[in-house]
């Protein structure tokens, strides 16, 4: 396609104009033979002069002949060609190498005297720019905006050829932005591994007298701001003008709210820049919940004739720390405000690494949907089209560059090489971390800068000087060294605590306190609340910033079925992950098709994703809960935002930006008032006892006496508990505060007992909250002693004599009674090679149990009598990797929740401390099934097999870490009966683990049945 840039225009005309190449059709071709491995890389600035020539490979001409793939930008090579290779799993389909971009461009004659030039948005990694064969431009700082003026080089009045060379050297698919990779010589700042023209590409005509850039300067006076105004006159004489600065809203009436001209005399040649303060009465303030913006114009007119005209959209606003009272707080023009955010890799669908406008925006809804208030750009530069939405909906960022390290062991600044290599890096890197800054410093939504993700190192000379130079283009933002996972010191430490303030250019060592604990616990637990001043993220440290910045990965699975439907709606069979998902969604829906029983639980794969994705999103709301009482802590981010096929899947939304889970869930505790319900004990017995505690969430200033009406009740909805309590509420900055604490509540019923509580005033409720607790009624009826345990430990027989059952101890031979446990025993050979005497006699219609402890042993051992089809095991992940339980209704889950994805209620089974394991197993019938990583399987956690007229049980769910405690276990095993009941008696320390215990119980009535 032919563009007829400003082809409807007869004769010169002054002014800008701007036209968006994007969305015309340019020519992918990959040059595969093409030479790029040892190039002399070179920093900015660079003479495109002085540079070799890199053809494509067979000249020109080949280029025009070679066949390739039509695109539009922004757009990678991983797009289209993801595994041409061959192999398209995980990340081997990428492509490293040289790719050419072609479009045509036609510029008339009048636009002859104009300053014509190409802007790119972003590119990955190097650029070499032709325009019309002639090398025009350069750059290498990839993911950063740059210009390449073509005004020596573009045909006026006739086609031009705009040819882009891509270079893709290196690059990451996963979080880490600490290895730096080498290309050739050099070292080079480390970015996600996707190649291509990665923004937008427009075609600029100006004067020769334009504006360069424009900085709306926010300051602490929320209705004035300072505007820096930089031009370029390429005239090479001084000029007269005229500058004309407008502000209207940015709304469709655009009203105007100011306007004033400022006469210039002798705007001098090259660069200049000057500042202009503006002051509105009355401005509406931009903030997360009213994002009111503004635009403003500037206009330059000169008495040589030349103009120009510059649009830059801002909001009023100010966001700063203050100290209230010894704590140190964020405030948000003038309002107290507790950040909760979540790290986003940066990872898209497609392409990988640009978002389309679509998913830029429901970026920013995703976030407002479950009450957050702020996003982060982790570990990579963010992209505009997100800002640009953050703005207009009302989200706050946090944003690094990414890459931006210090490999000061990796030079050697005596030797030539070496000084070389570090100039190179630190040219390219710093020029990063500047160009990020210029491009969106205008963005109210933008607060913080942040330099490195867990850097361990202490600053070096070369940090602080990046960091100043970096706080002189924009002192308006906090500016942060690190953000850590170290072991931070309470006192003043540079390594983790560095910041600069707003236009404050002394570094503070002591102020901020930010701390990961970027691993979470599988599901929500009960240790993680047990008192007032006891409970995860409790904290009384005030008298610095209290940021956690990266928290509790949970990982579950994408939406599948929702990233299947829109791959078959847009009918591409393009982009790096689809087949993954593909795949993926392919083995959970043939799982619940052949698995009777699991539809009914779960009626699709959408409903089972949403399911394992509402683990994660309940424990992160409770969490974030704790953040809101503790009242000091002043922002929470969540690890983390998107997932990708390979790792991350503790993200929260998945990478098409699917919500995982229920939003509610996480909603509900970042509402900005309402009662917090908390309880000591969520899984116990019937007949134990709860602690409650009641907090306020209260950041609408309530105040004064009030009181709260409390109820218990059970599954029928019976009233089990009514009591009033009057309460005092602070209110102002105080935004988390304790009510009424030490509340009994007996579990009287089985099931579910839901405590409510109302903050009333006046007979008027005006805050409401909740919490559940489930109770089961231990239940050993019809378990018999008639069998035996095979165990080395004890434990399981010390448990059952608690409960009256005596089975007998197996040592080797054929079994006695109707069934045979197996904790802590290996499988023996007896008798002939393919029968045991144990498969004997569950042929005659017994039950064999085997339990966690040596599951694989046996698997592997029933799997070679060709009696389960076994075909290995796998590990369930922990942490951003994560893996989840889920069960269908049957028999052996009487008592217990069933036909369920394993939360809280299971808590014993399903945090990551526990022994988490899946069997591959294409026999039998599964009970319990799981899922782990990205893989695309479905394993079984339990299973029975039948063998002949009797049974077999394969249980790979922790029941043995449920009758010990791992303190006293590890002394009892093997020390006997007695050491084992101690062992026992200190595992009912955790209430939850009677869940269990249930279930070892319901194995036991199973068998005991045939």
């Amino acid at each position: 396609m032919l563009l007829f840039f400003f082809a409807n225009r007869t004769t010169a005309q002054s002014g800008r104009t701007v036209v968006d190449l994007s969305n015309n059709n340019w020519k992918l071709w990959l040059d595969t033979a093409a030479e790029w491995q040892h190039d002399k890389l070179y920093a900015p600035p660079v003479d495109v002069k002085t540079l070799p020539l890199n053809l494509p490979t067979g000249g020109w001409n080949a280029l025009k002949k070679a066949v390739g793939k039509t695109v539009h930008l922004p757009a990678t090579v991983e797009e289209y060609y993801w595994g041409r290779n061959g192999n398209s799993f995980g990340v081997a389909g990428n492509y490293l190498g040289v790719s050419w971009w072609t479009t045509n461009v036609a510029v008339p004659a009048t636009q002859k005297g104009k300053r014509i030039t190409l802007h790119f948005n972003a590119v990955r990694f190097r650029a070499e720019v032709y325009v019309n064969q002639k090398l025009a431009g350069y750059d290498l700082v990839n993911s950063t905006p740059f210009d390449v003026d073509v005004t020596d080089y573009v045909n006026y009045g006739a086609p031009n050829e705009i040819v882009v060379r891509i270079t893709d050297p290196n690059g990451n698919f996963d979080w880490r932005d600490s290895q730096n990779f080498l290309w050739g010589d050099y070292r080079t700042n480390p970015t996600h591994g996707f190649g291509g023209i990665t923004g937008k590409v427009k075609l600029i005509a100006t004067d020769k007298v334009y504006i360069d850039d424009v900085f709306v300067k926010n300051k602490p006076n929320v209705n004035e701001i300072n505007v820096d105004v930089t031009t370029k006159n390429e005239t090479q004489t001084n000029v007269n003008g005229t500058f004309v600065l407008q502000v209207k809203e940015a709304k469709t009436s655009g009203k105007v709210v100011y306007e004033k001209s400022y006469p210039v005399s002798s705007l001098a040649n090259g660069t200049s820049s000057k500042t202009f303060t503006i002051s509105v009465d009355h401005a509406k303030l931009w903030s997360v919940d009213s994002p009111n913006l503004y635009v403003l114009n500037v206009q330059w007119k000169g008495a040589d004739k030349t103009k120009d005209d510059y649009t830059q959209r801002f909001g009023f606003r100010w966001f700063e720390v203050r100290d209230i009272a010894g704590d140190k707080q964020f405030y948000l023009n003038g309002k107290r405000i507790v950040l909760i955010t979540s790290i986003s890799w940066g990872f898209w669908p497609v392409n990988g690494i640009a978002p389309s406008d679509e998913l830029a925006k429901k970026q920013i809804l995703d976030a407002k949907k479950l009450g957050m208030n702020m996003l982060n750009f982790h570990r990579t530069i963010g992209q505009q089209a997100v800002l640009d939405y953050a703005d207009e909906l009302g989200l706050l960022y946090f944003e690094e560059p990414g890459g931006n390290q210090y490999p000061a062991d990796r030079f050697n600044a005596t030797d030539p090489l070496g000084k070389m290599q570090a100039d190179f890096y630190f040219a390219t890197r710093n020029e990063k971390l500047f160009r990020m800054i210029k491009r969106d410093r205008n963005h109210p939504s933008l607060v913080i800068y942040n330099m490195h993700n867990e850097r361990g190192a202490q600053p070096q000379a070369q940090d602080s000087a990046e960091m100043l130079a970096g706080h002189h283009l924009d002192p308006t933002r906090i500016m942060t060294y690190n953000s850590s996972n170290g072991d931070i010191k309470l006192g003043h430490d540079p390594r983790f605590k560095l910041h600069l303030l707003q236009y404050d250019f002394t570094f503070l060592d002591y102020g901020w306190f930010d701390q990961h604990h970027a691993g979470g616990p599988g599901t929500y637990h009960d240790a993680l609340y047990k008192s007032p001043i006891d409970y995860a993220k409790y904290f009384d440290h005030k008298d610095e910033i209290i940021y956690y910045g990266e928290e509790g990965a949970i990982g579950t699975p994408p939406r599948l079925q929702l990233i299947r439907d829109e791959i078959l709606k847009t009918g591409k069979d393009i982009g790096w992950e689809s087949d993954n998902f593909l795949k993926w969604f392919d083995a959970y829906d043939t799982f619940l098709k052949t698995h009777p029983g699991f539809l009914k639980a779960f009626p699709n794969v959408d409903s089972l994703t949403k399911a394992m994705g509402n683990v994660a999103y309940y424990y992160q709301g409770r969490v974030i809960e704790n953040v809101h009482i503790n009242n000091i802590i002043d922002g929470y981010a969540i690890n983390g935002w998107e997932s990708m096929k390979l790792e991350n899947h503790s993200g929260i939304v998945d990478n098409y930006r699917n919500l995982k889970g229920n939003p509610e869930l996480i909603a509900r505790y970042n509402s900005p008032l309402y009662v917090s319900v908390k309880m000591n004990r969520k899984v116990m017995a019937v007949g134990d006892t709860a602690t409650v505690d009641f907090f306020v969430v209260n950041q609408k200033d309530l105040h004064g006496d009030y009181s709260l009406l409390v109820k218990a009740k059970d599954e029928s909805g019976k009233l089990l508990l009514e009591k009033v309590i009057p309460v005092k509420l602070t209110g102002g900055a105080v935004y988390g505060e304790a009510l009424s604490s030490g509340l009994s509540l007996v579990a009287k019923t089985e099931g579910y007992t839901t405590v409510t509580a109302e903050l009333q005033r006046d007979g008027e409720t005006v805050a409401k909250g909740d919490d559940k607790l489930y109770a089961i009624r231990l239940d050993a009826s019809n378990i018999t002693s008639d069998g035996m345990i095979a165990d080395s430990t004890g434990v399981y027989a010390a448990y059952l004599k608690t409960l009256g059952i005596t089975p007998k101890s197996y040592r080797s031979g054929r079994p006695e009674g109707k069934y045979l446990l197996v904790g802590a025993a290996l499988p023996q050979q007896t008798g002939n090679p393919l029968v045991t005497d144990i498969l004997e006699w569950v042929n005659d219609g017994n039950t064999l149990i085997v339990l966690n402890n040596n599951v694989e042993a046996w698997a592997d051992h029933l799997g070679r009598k060709e009696v389960i089809d076994y075909r290995g095991s796998k590990v369930m992940g922990t942490t951003w990797y994560g893996g989840n339980f889920f069960s269908k209704q049957h028999e052996l889950f009487n008592g217990l929740p069933q036909a369920q994805v394993f939360n809280w209620e299971y808590q014993c089974f399903a945090t990551y401390n526990k022994n988490r394991l899946g069997l591959c197993l294409f026999n039998g019938e599964t009970v319990v099934a799981c899922v782990a990583d990205h893989k695309p399987e479905v394993y079984s956690a339990l299973s029975i097999v039948p063998h002949g007229r009797g049974k077999i049980i394969l249980c790979t769910l922790d029941i043995f870490s449920c009758l010990r405690d791992a303190s006293v276990g590890k002394k009892a095993e093997g020390e006997g009966e007695n050491a084992a009941m101690n062992t026992f008696n200190a595992s009912q320390q955790n209430k939850a683990n009677i869940i269990g215990q249930q279930l070892l119980l319901n194995l036991l009535k199973y068998a005991n049945k045939r």
